[in-house]
């Protein structure tokens, strides 16, 4: 049994002609219909029925045209793996991207990229998109993801909203807050800020005079103050779907009155990119359902 076989078995079940098929795969005929007599009689099974209205899998033909598609999937997928993971070696990934992407999915993405392409040296910095749109303008960053609360242009780069969140203010398991069904704009400008951006300080500052009593980069540190009921943090829904602080109660996330959703771009610049960029977008591409659904 060869590969070539599952090919010609797919491609007469979907053409149901053996005549057909060979034109589509530039072959002849013979050579086909040879060939799949020659796979019925290796297992001893007839695959297809041939009669005047044309060739019809068998029920047991269904089930191996089934499996041969799934074997051919895989099979495709272990020839491109292994061709890009010869033409990268040494190769280095720019990635920047802002604080909301490092946070929420870009960990799982960093991880089945590296697992499928581990040849690829990574290099990542969190920023913020005005620096990651001037970066890869420049050419010193390969790829960019962007979360921002608007609707944005990027018309000297090729860039596709993939993703759409929410923002959830953050609150200690024993603060008052945390039995809110949601929480307002106003009363959340009554209380102390943990870690938040200059955007939605703006915001809270037209409803209050709420102040930021720390500010952190590091998300943990910032987790850790909010879980002692010190402050209100925001994050986006998709990163606390699985979070400790939130599983364990001494995190509650209450959704905003009025919401506030942040969509996320890959982009990079509109030159021809590198085979290490291409993967690294379709890997993103492979993984957006699962990103949905951590969402959902």
């Amino acid at each position: 049994m060869r590969i070539e076989q599952l090919r010609y078995l797919v491609e007469v079940a979907h053409s149901s002609s053996i005549t057909l098929a060979a034109e589509k795969l530039h072959l002849s005929q013979p050579n086909i219909s040879n060939s799949i007599a020659a796979l019925e009689n290796e297992i001893g099974l007839a695959i297809f029925t041939r009669t005047r209205s044309g060739t019809r899998p068998t029920a047991v033909g269904n089930n191996l045209i089934q499996m041969a598609e799934d074997i051919l999937s895989r099979w495709d997928n272990f020839t491109e793996t292994a061709k890009l993971n010869s033409s990268l070696l040494n190769v280095r990934l720019v990635i920047g991207a802002t604080f909301g992407a490092c946070t929420s999915f870009l960990p799982k993405l960093l991880t089945h990229y590296s697992e499928k392409y581990p040849l690829v040296e990574l290099e990542i910095t969190e920023s913020h998109p005005s620096e990651i749109e001037e970066r890869l303008l420049s050419g010193d960053w390969d790829v960019g993801l962007i979360g921002t609360p608007e609707e944005m242009s990027f018309k000297n780069l090729v860039a596709e909203k993939f993703l759409t969140c929410k923002i959830m203010a953050c609150v200690g398991g024993k603060s008052p807050l945390a039995y809110k069904e949601s929480l307002s704009m106003e009363e959340i400008g009554k209380h102390s800020i943990i870690s938040t951006s200059e955007r939605m300080k703006e915001e809270l500052q037209a409803y209050g005079t709420s102040r930021e009593i720390f500010h952190s980069k590091h998300s943990e540190v910032s987790k850790r103050v909010i879980s002692e009921g010190l402050g209100i943090g925001f994050y986006l829904d998709i990163s606390l779907k699985n979070d400790p602080y939130v599983m364990t109660g001494h995190i509650v996330p209450i959704p905003l009155q009025v919401e506030h959703p942040v969509d996320f771009y890959w982009l990079h610049a509109k030159k021809k990119q590198s085979l290490a960029c291409e993967a690294f977008i379709k890997e993103l591409n492979v993984l957006i359902p699962q990103f949905m659904r951590m969402n959902a």
